[in-house]
């Protein structure tokens, strides 16, 4: 259990990048503003470039106060925490984000340039056992937002008849509708998921989820990198999550051992994983730990 010292420190320094991301905010709000009051200036040749500037510094606003947002409602929620029942488990930034959204779980995962899963960071265990189910099956929402680059929405026979197997088995997790799109900033980065157990999502969430997926891409992803020795990702998202070092290992040995190519290993690894009612991080550490074969 924490001390309260620890506890008003997390919540301290939720509170400061709410109060660092406003002011970002405020900054970019009077930028477009000068822009916005210059386009009504009889210099008619600048007009389209002031007013693509004030929709630009509209969107950085935009993008700082939806931070801000997610900030300030996580750091309420560790607050109650700390104060209240920590018999319960601690609130990870991925729940302020479902809270956020109206849904009732999210999942944030980061693939490599060559398509590999880097992390995965989800508010709970649905939003979790969804993830391992793609990673799993090989089909689902981060796999569709991330190879289409636009938005995803499926909801109650629509999970099946989009994703074959991944809909009826996201189905017995009392998941009925899925909203994803991709996180990107100069290059695709991964998928922002968000889950209910209603039948359909609202008219709002789909934009709400990119603005959001924006958000997380352009701020905390980007200021969450090289203030460590080992440059390694560190901060509110990572902290929460989990990384999937030990899969890209395991498919290498595999790969190896087997005789196979990349590909061939991991559908290999995928296979035995659910031939075994496991998901693919455990096999994959049997693997590289325990010397585990496939073949």
């Amino acid at each position: 259990m924490r001390s309260p010292s620890d506890a008003h420190q997390e919540f301290a320094r939720e509170w400061r990048k709410f109060d660092a991301e406003q002011q970002r905010a405020a900054r970019a709000a009077a930028v477009a503003m000068k822009y916005e009051a210059a386009t009504s200036s009889q210099q008619q040749s600048m007009q389209a470039f002031r007013q693509r500037m004030a929709e630009l510094y509209r969107s950085i606003e935009s993008r700082h106060l939806a931070c801000a947002r997610l900030h300030r409602l996580h750091a309420l929620r560790l607050r109650r925490w700390h104060f209240g029942d920590q018999t319960t488990l601690r609130p990870v930034f991925m729940a302020a984000v479902a809270q956020h959204l109206g849904m009732d779980g999210a999942a944030v995962t980061l693939f490599g340039q060559t398509g590999e899963e880097l992390l995965v960071a989800a508010s709970d265990v649905t939003a979790r056992a969804a993830h391992d189910l793609e990673q799993l099956i090989g089909e689902g929402p981060a796999h569709d937002a991330l190879d289409g680059r636009e938005l995803v929405t499926a909801g109650s026979a629509g999970l099946a008849a989009r994703w074959p197997q991944y809909g009826p088995a996201l189905s017995e997790l009392g998941v009925r509708s899925v909203v994803a799109v991709p996180l990107r900033t100069s290059r695709l980065l991964g998928s922002l998921c968000a889950f209910t157990s209603r039948g359909g999502v609202h008219t709002g969430a789909g934009p709400a989820t990119e603005e959001v997926a924006d958000a997380l891409a352009n701020t905390v992803l980007l200021a969450s990198y090289g203030a460590t020795d080992d440059n390694a990702p560190h901060g509110t998202l990572f902290d929460d999550a989990d990384y999937f070092g030990a899969v890209h290992q395991a498919v290498g040995m595999v790969a190896v051992h087997c005789g196979c190519d990349i590909d061939t290993a991991l559908a290999m690894l995928r296979a035995r994983a659910f031939a075994d009612s496991l998901d693919v991080a455990e096999i994959s550490r049997r693997v590289v730990e325990d010397g585990y074969q496939l073949c």
